[in-house]
């Protein structure tokens, strides 16, 4: 009897724990409907009772994610989409001009004018793999400790070549 009364509370306990973890996804999915919205909504999207919430649970997801401002994580990681950057990478406002500009005087550093192929390819001179990289990441050319995956040899062992020459 002892063995079929621990059994039984074992269920009660494993019950407690979906219920909870059940909980935890209807959230989660209704803060989802919710961000997915957009920032100009006024009032409480469907579906919270299909995911077996009440409405006050509903309207506090949705007063919680009103007070942040309706920012989706995509938004919090990247910034949102309006960010833009120049071609050297630099963040642009609408207008196009830098906002991480260099303030009065500031040094800075001259940028070398750049040689790159009008077509983004790089050659490595010591086995001749072809990098074919993206118009507008020339600068963010991999890191300094970048190997040419075919030969190991170093990040300044790549030229710039354009393939309308060949």
């Amino acid at each position: 009897m002892s063995a079929t009364l621990s059994l039984s509370s074992l269920d009660s306990e494993i019950s407690h724990f979906h219920k909870f973890i059940f909980r935890a996804m209807a959230e989660a999915a209704y803060r989802t409907t919710v961000l997915s919205g957009g920032k100009g909504q006024k009032s409480l999207p469907a579906g919270w009772e299909v995911l077996g919430l009440d409405k006050d649970a509903a309207t506090r997801l949705f007063d919680e994610e009103k007070e942040e401002g309706f920012v989706t994580a995509r938004e919090l990681m990247y910034g949102g989409q309006g960010r833009k950057y120049d071609a050297k990478g630099n963040v642009i406002d609408k207008e196009g001009k830098r906002l991480d500009a260099p303030k009065e005087g500031e040094e800075v550093e001259e940028e070398e004018e750049d040689d790159a192929p009008t077509n983004n390819v790089y050659e490595c001179s010591s086995c001749g793999y072809t990098l074919f990289i993206a118009k507008g990441r020339e600068f963010k050319f991999y890191g300094d400790d970048f190997k040419c995956p075919e030969c190991g040899a170093a990040k300044d062992q790549f030229n710039g070549r354009n393939i309308e020459e060949e």
